[in-house]
């Protein structure tokens, strides 16, 4: 029996009805990859469950959101992939003296929240419309656009680890930074946050976000499966883009992957393009940047599966 039916007949086991083997390219952005286990988590007693057994069972898990930033390997995965619905995937507000407070849950989609947010007069949130992903994913890359990242406007993270213990976090402990954070480093899931916003125009603040989703619209390739920008900024603070373009790649392809020729950080499925062939195209961006510039970039995508 291959480990995917073993996890699939065990977890169907204790969770009936909400397992499944879906095919990565369904569940990401760019569109690539193989099958997995996949299971719909709708509340914070059964996640712990859940991360309890595959702790004592030695089953790897890996979670997901909306499947930005994340390169998921052709031949599948062994992880069991962990999706966040229901109750982690709701968001209570609070309106304050100050503003407004909210509690958050991890499954929360960002361009959701961050439209709603403007709606309401709550400020703080504008840089992130567009950007796809789900608040937990967020806060795990701190993510952030126009000089405001995710981290900003945060109280506290809620987690569970590996073995289903809960803890929360005060911002000043995340250790957040240029698209990092602690929880990088950890085997937690990020089930809620704690948010505070300060309140603003609502009519303002849908006038920013429409001005912003135009600028991402100009500036991305968002017809095309992407999964973001490919490559974090170097330290030297030249963009990725540029020593990218530099380097001659723009319109470079390997079957199917393409660099962008609207956003040389971006690499784009034009239709039937493989992760191997996504895999490739980013390692010959990588060696070619590094011999032009002397600078090796690093990857901001993550990796779920095989790795040739």
């Amino acid at each position: 029996m291959n480990s995917i039916e073993s996890a699939l007949g065990m977890l169907s086991e204790h969770f009936p009805g909400d397992v499944n083997v879906l095919q990565l390219k369904e569940l990401t952005a760019w569109r690539t990859g193989g099958p997995a286990v996949s299971i719909t988590v709708t509340s914070a007693g059964m996640l712990a469950d859940l991360l309890g057994l595959t702790f004592s069972e030695g089953i790897p898990w890996f979670i997901l959101g909306l499947g930005s930033n994340v390169l998921a390997s052709d031949a599948g995965c062994t992880e069991v992939v962990i999706r966040l619905s229901g109750g982690l995937a709701r968001t209570a507000w609070h309106r304050s003296e100050k503003g407004w407070d909210l509690k958050i849950g991890g499954g929360v989609h960002l361009p959701s929240l961050s439209g709603a947010a403007c709606s309401r007069g709550a400020s703080g949130l504008a840089f992130a419309i567009g950007i796809p992903g789900t608040l937990g994913g967020a806060v795990f890359m701190n993510a952030g656009a126009y000089g405001n990242s995710i981290a900003d406007s945060l109280k506290s993270v809620t987690v569970l680890d590996y073995r289903g213990s809960v803890s929360t976090v005060p911002t000043r402990e995340c250790c957040f930074g240029y698209r990092s954070s602690r929880f990088q480093e950890e085997r937690t899931i990020i089930t809620g946050v704690e948010m505070s916003l300060e309140p603003g125009d609502p009519a303002l603040l849908r006038s920013e976000g429409k001005r912003i989703l135009s600028l991402r619209r100009e500036k991305f390739p968002l017809q095309y499966p992407n999964a973001g920008s490919v490559f974090k900024k170097p330290d030297e603070g030249i963009s990725p883009g540029r020593l990218i373009e530099d380097a001659g790649l723009k319109g470079r392809a390997v079957g199917g992957a393409e660099v962008s020729r609207r956003h040389a950080n971006f690499i784009i499925n034009t239709g039937k393009a493989t992760s191997d062939d996504i895999a490739e195209l980013i390692g010959i961006v990588r060696e070619s940047v590094l011999a032009c510039s002397g600078v090796l970039l690093e990857e901001e995508i993550r990796y779920l599966g095989r790795r040739n």
